[in-house]
């Protein structure tokens, strides 16, 4: 009976890595961990991994690696950092990131040991190399199609011994991407202009759900929001009401930790306007359906709790004037934006 090999899930916190170079990465961690078989997160099964690789893109030539390992009741963690020279080809470079995965999943750093390497082209020297120990000798060896002297600076690169740049941060969980449907349920302030003539503004709460389903890069999401007007003339009194329904996805990082995401939803909303003028008084009401997008971001604060954030543009089938007797006093806008901030708790 064959046995399964360990798995090590890398996590790619990164825009627009070319598939070639997601290939080379994932190889070159595969040979430097000999006993484990590296796998990107978006291509992970539900087993549980012997450890996880989280890749962060800082700057252009600088990248920073985080290695999850699992030991017995406690997950160790540990941080290499690359600062590349704008010479070294990008495959160089990842194949460089993969090494160093494999090989901090495998080794022992000693605790407390800082350092951020500077990766610069090595020049191959055969004599030297023939006669002399290698810092690298113990790094697994690169393909032979890789001899060129930047491919050499990311193999010196992978053999230098691993590091822990945080070690008050060892013990912390290893966590993946989620594997299963996730429920997040969200209470946010809400403000806003109001009538648009005579400069109000509105202020009001919002309700809604997200539903992020497994192994789906988006997430659905309903919500209300009820809002009055504030500021206006005195005799007039403004409501708002909405409620959208949509998808969203997610721009930096998972749901439940810390990112930047957008939606976009289509909305009905329900106005009115009650005024007194003399002792009489009249309302009036009215109904419109529109589009809205939002940009917004998460702050994870504790496990499962996360402060949300949110600009949000709307356009609308029409405008609603308002008016007290004869005298116009203001409208509601066929476009509007708002901004809100709240708590935001998932459920499961």
């Amino acid at each position: 009976m064959t046995v399964a090999a360990a798995l090590i899930v890398i996590e790619i916190a990164a825009p627009k890595v070319s598939e070639g170079a997601l290939s080379v990465l994932v190889s070159a961690c595969s040979r430097a961990a000999r006993d484990a078989e590296c796998v990107l997160a978006r291509n992970a099964s539900d087993e549980q991994p012997a450890a996880v690789a989280i890749v962060t893109l800082q700057s252009e030539d600088k990248i920073r690696v985080e290695v999850g390992v699992r030991q017995g009741d406690h997950d160790s963690w540990r941080t290499k950092d690359f600062a590349f020279l704008a010479a070294d080809e990008s495959m160089d470079r990842w194949r460089a990131v993969g090494f160093a995965i494999g090989t901090l999943a495998e080794s022992n750093p000693t605790p407390d040991q800082e350092t951020s390497e500077r990766i610069a082209p090595v020049p191959a020297s055969p004599a030297k190399s023939a006669t002399s120990p290698s810092p690298s000798s113990s790094a697994p060896s690169p393909s032979p199609s890789s001899s060129s002297p930047a491919s050499s600076s990311a193999s010196a690169a992978s053999a230098s011994p691993p590091v822990d740049d945080h070690p008050d941060e060892r013990q912390r969980p290893i966590r993946t991407r989620p594997s299963g449907t996730q429920l997040f349920i969200g209470a946010a302030a809400i403000f806003g202009p109001g009538l648009d003539a005579d400069s109000s503004w509105r202020l009001g709460s919002a309700l809604y759900a997200d539903l992020a389903p497994a192994r789906l890069p988006v997430f659905f999401t309903v919500g209300g929001s009820a809002a009055a007007g504030l500021g206006g003339a005195n005799e007039l009194t403004t409501r708002w009401f909405d409620v959208s329904l949509g998808a969203g996805v997610p721009l930096l990082g998972h749901l439940d930790a810390s990112g930047l995401e957008f939606r976009a939803q289509v909305l009905t909303e329900y106005f009115d306007a009650h005024a007194s003028d003399g002792g009489r008084s009249q309302t009036m009401s009215r109904w419109t359906l529109g589009l809205q997008g939002a940009f917004g971001g998460r702050l994870q604060i504790v496990p499962d709790l996360l402060l949300a954030a949110e600009v949000q543009a709307a356009g609308l089938t029409g405008e609603t004037e308002v008016a007290v007797g004869s005298q116009l006093v203001g409208s509601s806008a066929s476009f509007r934006y708002l901004a809100s901030l709240g708590l935001r708790v998932r459920l499961r």
